[in-house]
């Protein structure tokens, strides 16, 4: 083995060839070749033939990897010879500034983003914002590329191929049928349906609508929708009010509207949620809008049983009682319905399209009122082109660009019966241009103001810039740093903000595997709604929210609060408050909590929750539905907080078994198959550096339970017995009686002390972590605001950004605010670039 002393350091090693030759050199024979050589090639890294000149992109990569595992303390491993730390500090700053220096100074290298189109969020929120109504195209388009713990929305994924390109003609032809209509005014259809109080039924009328709906004919069946109109706007009124037990003081309701009942396995749409505080004897009306293209239908027979009869289109407007507060299912029946609050609706009208205003005012919008229309139809061709271009491209349209249209539509006219045919055809081709399909960079100056507009609401709102950004850009005001400071602040009030949050966090913290955990239903029954009987029987019921739809939604919600706060970016690892409601607040054991209205809660250290590491989205979607991952979320917390790269195990590797996680007889804490583990050879050497960051969350179970307590080894947990338990209080009495020995939740971490429990881990990270879970937070959020991965050229961006915000705890919305005043975020888009 190759080894050299290492030589004395200097306070600062000479830049280039020199200071490798005297000094690192030495430092990467001493610390690194032995693991990362000719002879072993650790973590898949040799170093013995680095370099000093930072000539190629393979080289940088490596430095870049050297210095950051440096910085950490990762490397060299604990059982390795260390170096000093004026060594680790020398070699450290070395490789900061050659990155620097290659960064800043070498010639035709650029860190400027590729072309890249709108994500499948951008394009519907863009055509939605562009035509002035929603247009739900989420089912018409392929789905975009999804990778663990990183973003989708870069260049290397946003990419256009033939199908995606039929499909976007598709989708604008129908957008433009629906946003242009006929001069004349349609027939509306309508229907009504009434219900009263009487025809009592185990103490619930007709008009109640309760947990498990009610008897056939009453008002949780709806409205059934025949033969409807396929396109416009619908407007929906209802008479409603609640009954509200004692200890309740609202009734959540679901308005939904899509498939007729009975077909649970088919899809329909929430139109609005109520939340009814209203007693009967003061019934108000309620009236909410949409498309009617944003729902399913199915076609059907009239004839009995679907067989003979005429087809039919069918759809209805089901409204459905979502209150949950985590006992439902501990007895049936309605009798046990009249201890919960219910909906009363008196009545229901639907009617489409809505006429009141003909044409609509989005056809308007487009085709507005001009005297060109008789004087100059072709000077009223070209300004309808030049308004509507500039909308959709986010820029001034140019007069080549409109002059180009305007031949289209010469041509398409000839061949239609009437302008509006002609203008759907044409505009709906500019809704497939480059133009509109892809993002907007500059390379001149003069397009610096609109880029600049789009960048800011494509990252804050993902979608197209609203009128007022389009001003700024026009009055060139985008380049004066109050401005946009201004404009972020507004933008997080807006509600489009919450597209961003959503998309963001779920992409960041790779938790929307949480969906696909299969539940162990033997050991936690009864924790999802499933069908009962049927051909489906033990699927999902897809038309009411669990607690694992509300567990992603506290997730988002919470990073949403983090912002409004200007929360310090520690919060993702520990915070005060918790957002919860009702049914989330029973799982975790949180009382007082009363609503189905998620919101921020106080929570104390008795409710082991804050943060991001003890929600159930995180826990369940490291686990394996039976029992925790300690491996996973290991992963989970080194990948998604503290921002570290862990390569997937090696193939040859054995798989770490998951016995303990296949059946309620083997539901047993997985620490001893870790150990067993460890103890191989080939398994130890990462999983020394891994296992210690998950251990401390084996006192959360697999749903996401802070559990203290597991079985004896050799105890068999017998499954959910209704003839013995009766109702899920009694199993979980049961389970307490067997859960009799400690979890052993304590571990020593890499290169710090010996941690016990979720709680002492948390202290550990903000006390030796705190600036590498924040510049966590700012690299991810400025990759993705950037739409491309970031990469050593970058290091002083985030510095800066770094610095902008540590005074103020690295504050989450300051954070925004400083990478919108970024160079990175203004920097400009070379034409180089493919």
């Amino acid at each position: 083995m190759l080894f050299v002393p290492c030589l004395a350091f200097s306070a600062e090693i000479p830049m280039g060839a020199d200071g490798f030759a005297s000094n690192v050199q030495s430092f990467v024979a001493t610390y690194c070749i032995r693991c990362h050589g000719t002879e072993k090639r650790k973590g898949d890294m040799t170093l013995h033939d680095l370099r000093g000149d930072f000539s190629t992109e393979a080289d940088l990569d490596r430095w870049e990897q050297v210095l950051e595992k440096l910085e950490d303390g990762q490397m060299p491993p604990e059982d390795e010879r260390q170096p000093t730390d004026a060594e680790r500090t020398a070699i450290v700053d070395w490789i900061d500034r050659e990155l620097k220096h290659v960064a800043t100074e070498s010639p035709g290298q650029t860190s400027a983003p590729a072309v890249r189109r709108l994500t499948n969020l951008e394009y519907q929120s863009t055509i939605s914002d562009l035509l002035g109504f929603e247009f739900d195209v989420a089912d018409d388009l392929p789905e975009d590329p999804e990778k663990f713990y990183d973003f989708r929305n870069t260049a290397e994924l946003m990419r256009i191929g033939p199908e995606r390109l039929d499909r976007y003609m598709e989708i604008a032809r129908r957008a433009m049928k629906s946003a242009i209509v006929d001069l004349e005014k349609p027939e509306v259809f309508k229907v009504r349906r009434e219900w009263s109080s009487a025809g009592i039924d185990r103490g619930m009328g007709q008009d109640e609508v309760g947990i498990w709906g009610n008897r056939r004919n009453c008002a949780s069946d709806g409205i059934r929708l025949n033969n409807f109109p396929k396109t416009g706007q619908y407007r929906i009124r209802m008479q409603a009010s609640a009954v509200l037990p004692d200890g309740h003081s609202e009734a959540p309701l679901n308005i939904d509207m899509g498939t007729p009942p009975g077909r649970t396995q088919t899809p329909f749409k929430t139109v609005a949620t109520l939340y009814l505080t209203n007693n009967p004897d003061d019934p108000q009306i309620f009236e909410f809008t949409g498309r009617v293209e944003n729902h399913p239908y199915i076609t059907t027979r009239t004839g009995k049983g679907g067989n003979g009869g005429e087809l039919v289109d069918q759809m209805s407007i089901i409204p459905r009682l979502i209150f949950d507060d985590g006992t439902l299912n501990d007895g049936y029946g309605n009798a046990r319905q009249l201890e919960f609050p219910r909906a009363v609706i008196n009545w229901i009208e639907f009617e489409a399209p809505v006429v009141d205003v003909w044409p609509p005012e989005h056809h308007k919008a487009i085709l507005f009122a001009s005297p060109l229309k008789e004087s100059d139809p072709a000077a009223y061709v070209r300004e309808v082109l030049t308004r509507f271009m500039s909308r959709a491209y986010r820029r001034p349209a140019t007069e080549s660009e409109v002059e180009r249209f305007s031949k289209i539509y010469d041509l398409v006219r000839a061949n239609v019966e009437s302008k509006e045919e002609a203008f759907r055809e044409t505009l709906a081709m500019v809704l497939v241009s480059p133009q509109f399909l892809y993002h907007n960079e500059w390379s001149v100056d003069a397009e610096f103001h609109h880029a600049m507009a789009s960048r800011l609401s494509y990252f804050l709102w993902a979608s197209m810039p609203d009128p007022h950004l389009l001003e700024l850009a026009a009055n060139q005001k985008l380049d004066d740093p109050a401005v946009i400071q201004q404009q972020v602040i507004r933008m997080l009030g807006d509600e489009k903000a919450h597209r961003f949050i959503e998309e963001f966090t779920l992409q960041w913290l790779s938790i929307r595997k949480m969906r696909t955990v299969p539940i162990n239903r033997d050991l936690f029954p009864r924790f999802l709604y499933t069908v009962s009987a049927g051909e489906t029987a033990g699927t999902e019921v897809p038309y009411r929210p669990t607690v694992r739809d509300y567990m992603l939604q506290e997730t988002v919600e919470f990073f949403g609060e983090m912002i409004d706060r200007n929360a310090s970016a520690m919060a993702v690892v520990d915070s005060d408050f918790a957002v919860l409601n009702e049914r989330l607040a029973a799982h975790y054991g949180v009382q007082g909590v009363h609503g189905m209205q998620l919101r921020p809660v106080d929570i104390e250290p008795k409710h082991q929750l804050g943060g991001l590491m003890t929600q159930g989205s995180v826990l369940i979607g490291n686990g394996t539905g039976t029992a925790p991952h300690p491996i996973y979320r290991a992963v989970w917390l080194r990948e998604a907080i503290l921002g570290d790269d862990v390569p997937p195990p090696p193939s040859e590797v054995p798989a770490l078994s998951e016995t303990a996680g296949d059946s309620v007889e083997k539901a047993i804490s997985i620490a001893d198959l870790l150990a067993k583990h460890r103890n191989t050879e080939s398994c130890n050497e990462c999983h020394v550096r891994l296992d210690p960051w998950g251990i401390p969350f084996e006192q959360y179970n697999a749903v996401g339970q802070f559990q203290p307590r597991v079985p004896k080894d050799g105890v068999r947990v017998r499954r959910f017995d209704e003839k013995v338990d009766r109702d899920l209080s009694g199993y979980r009495r049961y389970l307490e009686s067997i859960n009799v020995v400690e979890v052993e939740a304590t571990a020593r971490v890499p290169g710090g002390p010996e941690v016990e429990g979720i709680e002492a881990l948390k202290e550990f990270l903000i006390d030796v972590h705190k600036e590498e879970i924040a510049e966590n937070i700012i690299r991810r959020l400025l990759s993705y605001a950037a739409g491309r991965k970031l990469t050593y050229r970058d290091r002083s961006t985030v510095e800066a950004i770094m610095s902008a915000t540590e005074q103020n705890s690295f504050g989450t919305r300051d954070i925004l605010i400083s990478i919108c005043l970024s160079d990175i975020f203004r920097e400009k888009y070379s034409e180089d670039e493919d």
